[in-house]
């Protein structure tokens, strides 16, 4: 990681046409020649099965109208399918 000689924030390699690679601050946009070292950059995002979305379509039948064992199974039947995401 480098950090901006002038504020401090993290710079990132940018790819200019024609031109080598050089490092730009994200904050200012001060830039700097690339060294000899290899930057790779790289996000990695994990999601619990909270934070997905499901969508069940039934026309037919509504939420009121459904019993308290219909209820259950609707909520077992999306707990298993988030587990077998896993």
């Amino acid at each position: 990681m480098e950090f901006c000689e002038k504020c401090g924030a993290l710079m990132l390699p940018k790819k200019q046409q024609g031109k080598k690679p050089v490092l730009v601050c994200r904050e200012c946009g001060h830039e700097r020649k690339l060294g000899s070292t290899k930057y790779k950059v790289e996000q990695k995002v994990q999601h619990s099965p909270r934070e997905k979305i499901v969508i069940i379509e039934d026309v037919d039948v509504r939420r009121e109208e459904l019993s308290e064992d219909e209820k259950r199974e609707r909520r077992k039947a999306i707990l298993e399918h988030f587990e077998s995401e896993d």
